[in-house]
């Protein structure tokens, strides 16, 4: 029996998908209703039909989850971030093992057994960046907030729980100035208007916070924006200048406005500096324990040498470093490196080296250089591994790799493709870098047996 659009059903729940929502299933159809929970009896409306799947909307609980708790935040249901407030945090940190196990034995064909996650003792207040996107609603009113789920509709809010800043003072200031400038707000549809998104990054160690205006064009009077956000609390001001179409917001075109150049921050001991582009996880606590996980998950010690292939700004890099004898970060992004030659030499750490370009080509040189490798390290963006890195190992002397993945599905792609050259999961451990919403972070060991490298 198929099912028809604004068909209602009762539907029992039967687990919780990485998007978040709950599934269940009527005929063997796949229903997916956000903001239901596991054990749950619910009624629901269908709202979305495809061929193997549908989407229903929760109408009534008939029987609750003992998990289902009353959510914090006023604005839970309409924007998308957190979609997990009306679970219990235990509950969500189970759910996320289970579902990490789920994606990964199911892609990668491998027999991988996820840990327990590592969670947070306060799961709120932890985001040490916010990106609030601008917008105008029908009525003409400006718009700062969050999007809503899947959508460009933008909720305005002036709170958020999950930040660990107050960004009430920066969206103030931002509806003050525009009035006072004149300054228009993009309108994505047409590609036309002036202010995109704020940025805001705030330092966990000393607490200072830079501010960054995306815009479509050179921000105008930029002196009063700058003297306007400082007062609300940045002291660094920036305007980043991005004339492309699309859901990027960043562009490489960064102009300082104010202030200091860099904001200073501090992880597992490491010192470094935050410019506009670079990258740094959004949950300081949850970092320092990824990455100290990272490193004893690696058993390197002293005669080692490590690898680090998607290097960033080079904090594991360095961390890797004051545990074995030699460390290599390597990026594709200059400013990134730049940022790690200047954290290594604040640091009083020698020896780590750092290089711009792609690890795939310039790996067999990095270790006719060094000898050996005795680990790798990838900490990939969402896409995960080049294929043509995990070709590039799969040649080499490699036999241990520390995979941290931001997305399950491509860390068991990219495992798949390393099997073939023998690698296999060891150590797999969960941390919840992301409480509330739906996203994880994973950390796997794999190894592999000399017999088995490919030649």
């Amino acid at each position: 029996m198929q099912i028809s659009k604004n068909q209602k059903l009762i539907l029992n729940i039967e687990s919780i998908a990485n998007s978040g929502a709950g599934v269940a299933r009527y005929n063997d159809i796949v229903v997916f209703v956000p903001r239901a929970l596991p054990g749950e009896t619910a009624e629901v409306q269908i709202i979305k039909t495809a061929k193997n799947y549908c989407v229903g909307r929760l109408l009534n609980i008939i029987k609750a989850s003992e998990a289902r708790q009353k959510p914090e935040c006023e604005y839970f249901g309409r924007c998308g971030g957190c979609v997990l407030q009306h679970m219990q945090y235990r509950a969500q940190l189970e759910s996320k093992r289970s579902e990490t196990q789920q994606v990964l034995r199911r892609i990668s064909g491998l027999e991988f057994n996820v840990e327990d996650c590592i969670g947070m003792d306060n799961p709120y207040g932890y985001r040490n960046k916010a990106l609030l996107p601008v917008g105008r609603a029908k009525d003409g009113t400006v718009r700062i907030g969050f999007y809503s789920e899947h959508s460009h509709n933008i909720v305005d809010t002036d709170n958020c729980l999950i930040q660990g800043m107050d960004i009430m003072p920066f969206v103030s200031a931002v509806k003050e100035l525009l009035k006072q400038t004149g300054t228009s707000v993009y309108d994505e549809t047409v590609h036309s208007g002036s202010l995109r998104h704020i940025m805001l990054r705030k330092s966990y160690a000393f607490g200072s916070i830079m501010a960054v205006l995306v815009t479509n064009e050179p921000l105008k009077q930029p002196e009063k924006w700058t003297e306007r956000l400082m007062r609300a609390g940045a002291v660094s001001v920036w305007n980043n200048i991005n004339t492309a179409k699309g859901n990027v917001i960043l562009s490489d075109k960064c102009r300082h406005m104010g202030g200091e150049q860099y904001i200073q921050d501090e992880l597992c001991g490491i010192k470094f500096r935050l410019s506009p582009l670079s990258f740094l996880q959004v949950n300081p606590v949850q970092t320092q324990k990824l990455y100290t996980l990272a490193a004893e998950l690696s058993g390197v010690g002293p005669g080692d040498t490590v690898l680090d292939a998607y290097c960033g700004i080079g904090i594991m890099t360095q961390l890797f470093a004051r545990r074995c004898s030699g460390a290599i970060g390597v990026e594709i992004v200059p400013d990134a490196i730049e940022n790690a030659r200047m954290s290594a030499e604040l640091n009083g750490i020698s020896n780590a080296e750092f290089y711009t370009g792609d690890c795939a080509l310039m790996l067999p040189e990095l270790i006719e250089k060094n000898g050996t490798v005795d680990c790798l390290v990838v900490d990939p963006p969402r896409a995960g591994c080049d294929k043509g890195l995990l070709e590039a190992v799969g040649g080499s002397g490699i036999d241990k790799i520390v995979y941290v993945s931001c997305d399950p599905a491509t860390l068991a792609r990219d495992a798949a493709i390393l099997a073939g050259f023998g690698f296999a999961p060891v150590r797999t451990v969960c941390v919840d870098m992301f409480p509330q919403t739906k996203h994880v972070e994973t950390v796997a060991l794999l190894l592999r047996t000399r017999n088995n490298r490919a030649l």
